[in-house]
């Protein structure tokens, strides 16, 4: 990390640009009702992607035992330049919660994916505590504008300002885009 520091700019631009991914931007943020309002926030898909592209940045999840009918775990993030940590230690028992009430996890399976799901929620906590604050701000307000405002053509991608660039070069090399030859009409 000392020999490779992050440009800051670069980081920051990086973040931007994979929230203009459908895919992403999609799934940028969660929303469930609690109490009668709604609770959102950005995603741990969000989290992984900003702090992919911030760079010089260790994280994960780690299932430090299991014994009992629960488990302990460590989801941290740690920024290897500024030596930053953020780690959250949680005991996660193998128990779903239904409406019948609570049912123990004993399939393997079942247990990791419930593990893996806890484990998430404190790793987006963990990301987003040592991610500037506003480059998480910015980067919810990107994907969801994004998303509002892109053209959902048949691959998903496109914003209204990447399709009339298209159509300025194609009308640059002598193509006019509202003129069809398939027969079927205009473009």
């Amino acid at each position: 990390a000392k020999r490779f520091p992050r440009n800051e700019v670069d980081s920051y631009n990086r973040i931007m640009r994979s929230c203009q991914r459908k895919s992403l931007a999609e799934t940028a943020t969660y929303e469930y009702p609690r109490g009668g309002t709604k609770v959102t926030g950005p995603s741990i898909r969000l989290a992984e992607a900003m702090a992919q592209n911030w760079g010089n940045i260790d994280f994960g999840i780690t299932e430090l035992e299991q014994s009992n009918g629960e488990s302990q775990v460590m989801a941290y993030a740690w920024d290897l330049e500024t030596n930053t940590r953020q780690t959250k230690i949680f005991t996660a028992p193998h128990i779903r919660g239904t409406k019948k009430g609570n049912v123990p996890l004993t399939d393997p399976r079942d247990i990791y994916e419930m593990v893996a799901n806890q484990g998430a929620r404190r790793l987006r906590a963990c990301i987003l505590g040592i991610i500037p604050g506003d480059v998480v701000e910015a980067a919810v307000k990107k994907a969801v504008t994004w998303l509002k405002g892109a053209v959902k053509d048949d691959f998903g991608y496109g914003t209204p300002e990447s399709t009339a660039q298209v159509l300025i070069a194609l009308s640059a090399m002598g193509i006019d885009p509202t003129v069809s030859d398939s027969g079927f009409g205009t473009v």
